[in-house]
């Protein structure tokens, strides 16, 4: 199966990591000899499943960089990510676009086709609205030893959340809402339980909250079938929002030559 790709590079640098890298926007933020967007793009452009990719973000800045590549379209991004996905999903509508859509953000530069490849892998044989991939701790430390991430103890073991996912096209307007809510409590575990009700909260808190009933109860609540993908790749989930993060992307990528 094809995919489209959407690449949400419309991030504003600020705070610590701006004063350390003094770019506008995450997107150029120079990782070894390349913007961090570029470390994005390749490894999604090397992916044997992606058809067309949409970038939504400074739209003249990253043509200059990127330039006029088959199957490359840009778009500008919108006041924040949901209205950035939105207006990317209108420019494959003109190329009639693949059923299901892989988004992903500028600021996970680690991230690999093998990575890519393996997350949509895993998704094919399942049926779902939403694929949304987590990394065990395990994972992640032995990849990139003593990183900061914010962690969820759940029955199975526990986990962080992953920077990607992939959709239907047809439930985009529809989770609008509700994705705004999410993302803005996504580094608030229990925040985030409280979306789903009391029973949800309790079994988080004891930690027996299994992937299956956050699955189900996402679906009773907002009435999307999202599904969990428990991904070996811990470049799946590692970001660079603050200066240790650059500081490790630095000395992971500092040497790759394209």
């Amino acid at each position: 199966m094809q995919y489209d790709a959407v690449i949400l590079a419309g991030g504003e640098n600020s705070g610590d990591l701006k004063k350390i890298a003094p770019y506008d926007s995450e997107a150029l933020i120079i990782i070894g000899n390349y913007p961090m967007i570029y470390y994005v793009y390749k490894s999604l452009r090397q992916s044997q499943y992606i058809r067309n990719i949409v970038i939504s973000g400074p739209v003249d800045a990253l043509r200059n960089l990127l330039g006029r590549e088959e199957n490359l379209f840009f778009v500008a991004a919108g006041d924040d990510v949901i209205e950035s996905l939105a207006n990317a999903a209108r420019v494959l509508e003109e190329y009639e676009s693949t059923e299901r859509l892989l988004v992903m953000p500028t600021d996970i530069p680690f991230i690999t086709s093998m990575a890519i490849d393996d997350f949509i892998e895993r998704t094919e044989t399942m049926e779902a609205d939403i694929f949304y991939p987590v990394t065990t701790r395990e994972v992640n430390e032995a990849k990139f030893p003593g990183v900061v991430r914010t962690y969820v103890k759940m029955k199975e073991g526990t986990f962080t959340g992953g920077n990607l996912f992939v959709l239907r096209r047809a439930i985009i307007q529809k989770s609008i809402d509700i994705a705004r809510e999410i993302i803005a409590r996504r580094k608030n575990p229990l925040a985030l339980a409280r979306i789903f009700g009391f029973t949800t909260v309790v079994r988080y808190i004891f930690g027996i909250l299994t992937l299956k009933q956050t699955e189900k109860r996402f679906q009773e609540v907002i009435g999307i079938k999202g599904k969990a993908i428990v991904s070996s790749y811990a470049e799946v989930g590692v970001d660079v929002d603050k200066p240790s993060d650059l500081e490790l992307a630095q000395k992971y990528l500092g040497e790759v030559v394209f």
